[in-house]
């Protein structure tokens, strides 16, 4: 007897209101169910639910989220003067607003949410490697003198040789580390939507006879060792690469990844005892509510990552020959990021 197949794999349903009355108030004012439904609360003020007040809460913070991150991608698209960091700094910033719409679709989706939610782990992932890949794009002396940025250490004697042989050693064993987090998050992403499907899932329950509770530990743990390795390289890295603030760059990206993993672990384990009110619904408690929270930190991440991750050491003097090679409005420096194949063939060749 497998574990998803025994007697008590029946999935508790949703926790409901303890008034039930508002069936018939949200048919009168048409609130629309995707799926098997949005929310059967209450309003909490006039003809006002939570879950449209989510919605307005939401959507403007994802509209400003998007607005500020894709100035950011733009700004490094237009002054594209070293595009193997600069494409790679684009793609870790357009995590932020797939953070903030993945959210903002939630709230509309209702109960069918879990199906989109574990993909926001595979974006991660992606951008997790790509941070390693750009720690390592400024050791490489292969990129030193571009522009005059990169500030590599001196490879002119034998210490400094091994000590940068150390470090690329290193980075390799760091780059697996965090492939393997994607290989984890994609097959976790495909088992949620499987297992929901066939009504094996069970979000609400963290019984060991469903998936979800599975399916959480292992992309907690694979997620844990990803950022714990680069955590530990990047720090090892930092007094090589002062003018990069390698630092300031992990602390503004790894606090997404880390919050990210703090929540879904959080209400992953809340969703299962949450009681749902007159006014909040169980979908309330445990969707719009995480995604009006998402969008309010990405809103504060797109801010930072101007900062940590500033297009402006990238501007090109004057004086100089060179010129940027972002093609007109960037077209070429955004292509070149979000590439698939580029992207493939930079993990596999790194890993």
């Amino acid at each position: 007897m497998g574990i998803f197949t025994s007697s008590t794999t029946t999935c508790p349903a949703l926790p409901t209101p303890v008034n039930g009355k508002y069936q018939s108030w949200l048919r009168r004012y048409g609130i629309r169910k995707i799926a098997n439904k949005v929310s059967d609360a209450a309003p909490i003020s006039g003809s006002l639910t939570f879950n449209q007040l989510s919605i307005y809460i939401a959507g403007p913070c994802m509209g400003v989220v998007c607005l500020i991150s894709i100035s950011l991608m733009l700004l490094h698209a237009t002054h594209l003067s070293i595009p193997a960091e600069q494409t790679k700094i684009i793609r870790i910033t357009a995590l932020i607003p797939i953070y903030a719409i993945i959210q903002f679709a939630t709230i509309y989706l209702g109960t069918s949410a879990i199906y989109l939610l574990p993909w926001m782990n595979f974006f991660e992932s992606i951008a997790l490697i790509t941070f390693v890949l750009l720690v390592c794009d400024y050791l490489s002396p292969n990129v030193k003198g571009q522009n005059g940025y990169v500030d590599v250490h001196d490879s002119s004697s034998a210490n400094d040789d091994d000590a940068h042989g150390v470090a690329m050693a290193m980075s390799q064993k760091v780059r697996r580390l965090a492939a393997q987090y994607i290989a984890v998050a994609t097959l976790v992403a495909i088992a949620t939507d499987i297992t929901q499907a066939t009504g094996v899932y069970c979000n609400n329950s963290n019984s060991v006879h469903f998936a979800h509770i599975w399916l959480t530990i292992i992309r907690a743990v694979s997620s844990a060792v990803a950022i714990v390795a680069i955590i530990k390289f990047t720090t090892a890295q930092n007094r090589k690469l002062p003018r990069q603030r390698i630092m300031f760059k992990l602390v503004a990206f790894k606090l997404i990844v880390f919050l990210n993993l703090l929540q879904t672990i959080i209400f992953s384990f809340v969703g299962a005892r949450v009681t749902p009110t007159a006014t909040f619904s169980y979908l309330d408690l445990t969707v719009s509510l995480p995604a009006i929270i998402y969008c309010f930190e990405m809103v504060i991440f797109s801010v930072v990552f101007h900062f940590a991750y500033s297009f402006r050491p990238y501007i090109i003097n004057k004086s100089s020959n060179s010129s940027y090679q972002g093609g007109a409005l960037g077209v070429f420096g955004i292509a070149a990021a979000f590439n698939p194949v580029d992207l493939v063939r930079e993990i596999v060749d790194e890993i």
